[in-house]
């Protein structure tokens, strides 16, 4: 017999890691970093506060994140998490859940999905299920999935750009490909260093990228619309001493359009492989943009010019997957939620 208590949702992202709780909201939305004492194994923080001592720690922990790439490196840390999380919103009686949905990157394999099941398991959740993250943006961007017409979601986040068509309430072409926030980070740092010789670190380069960042049209500019710089600071290669550099929108914007070279690659072929009435109903449903990649100044445009189609932003995308997990949780059968 099924259990009866509260259905939980979880988005469990590279870069954040969300938790809905039925009839409470959102109640986690915070990085999916975790400090771990080396010596003991025991969390030490999780979310900001971990992310806060990224870089900055010290030999005796470890802050690790257990997604990379949209790829699980360490079920164990991500079960430390999930404990940790669960603990902290039900005060110790994780028992009250009934049902755990957790959200996944497109592109998990069978394994890592029957590892996540076993961990919901292992938390005395027998009903704990797997959802595709494609699937639940796009409910949660507000699509309407379970109609019989093609819908296109787009969904870049920290580890990997998914990409989806669906139609009927399900998902009937996925593609993913590894390149996203994280990786524009990565190729931020490798351009500072190649071409200004100095090292910067991750969080460094993460808030240029929130700064700078553009694809298409005018760069962005400050409240007296004059031109954004970002003064980076790190270690200069060839001093080894602390040092500064002015970082501007234009050589950010060349980064980012390298990037996404082979993100237009996917998406052209995920629009090839779509089958012929689905891809003309694109023609009016278009693109939905979700992901914290989507808020890149310009992207709807650069998509729109590849793709030939209405490209529409999520008004949250930040939390359209989990929001969508509020709806999936819902579902009576396999093509029909209940209103609330």
């Amino acid at each position: 017999m099924e259990k009866k208590g509260l259905s939980v949702g979880v988005d469990l992202g590279t870069s954040n890691l969300l938790i809905y709780v039925e009839g409470k909201g959102t109640m986690f939305n915070e990085p999916s970093f975790i400090a771990i004492d080396k010596a003991t194994r025991k969390v030490i923080c999780v979310g900001h506060e971990a992310a806060r001592l990224q870089g900055k720690n010290h030999e005796k922990f470890d802050v690790v994140c257990p997604l990379q790439g949209g790829v699980i490196s360490d079920i164990e840390l991500i079960r430390e998490i999930l404990i940790f999380t669960l603990d902290k919103i039900f005060s110790s009686e994780v028992h009250n859940i009934g049902k755990l949905l957790i959200c996944t990157p497109a592109d998990i394999t069978a394994t890592e999905k029957e590892a996540i099941i076993r961990l919901g398991h292992s938390l005395g959740i027998e009903n704990t299920v797997t959802q595709q993250e494609i699937k639940a943006a796009a409910m949660g961007t507000g699509v309407d999935i379970f109609e019989p017409k093609g819908h296109m979601v787009m969904d870049i986040g920290g580890g990997t750009t998914d990409l989806g068509i669906l139609s009927l309430g399900d998902v009937v072409l996925s593609k993913s490909i590894k390149i996203a926030g994280d990786f524009f980070d990565r190729q931020i740092i490798d351009h500072v260093k190649t071409k200004h010789k100095l090292e910067i670190g991750f969080q460094t380069a993460e808030e240029v990228k929130i700064l700078l960042s553009s694809l298409t049209g005018p760069y962005p500019v400050d409240e007296d619309f004059q031109p954004l710089f970002y003064e980076a600071m790190g270690r200069d290669l060839v001093s080894g001493l602390p040092q500064s550099v002015k970082l501007d929108t234009k050589e950010i914007r060349e980064i980012l359009l390298a990037c996404f070279d082979p993100i237009k690659s996917v998406l052209l072929g995920t629009l090839e492989e779509t089958p012929p009435e689905l891809a003309g109903d694109l023609v009016d449903t278009g693109i939905h943009l979700t992901g914290g990649g989507s808020q890149i100044l310009g992207l709807r445009e650069y998509i729109e010019d590849i793709a030939k189609v209405p490209v529409y932003l999520s008004e949250a995308p930040l939390t359209a997957v989990v929001d969508g997990c509020k709806k999936l949780l819902k579902m009576t059968s396999k093509y029909f939620y209940s209103e609330v």
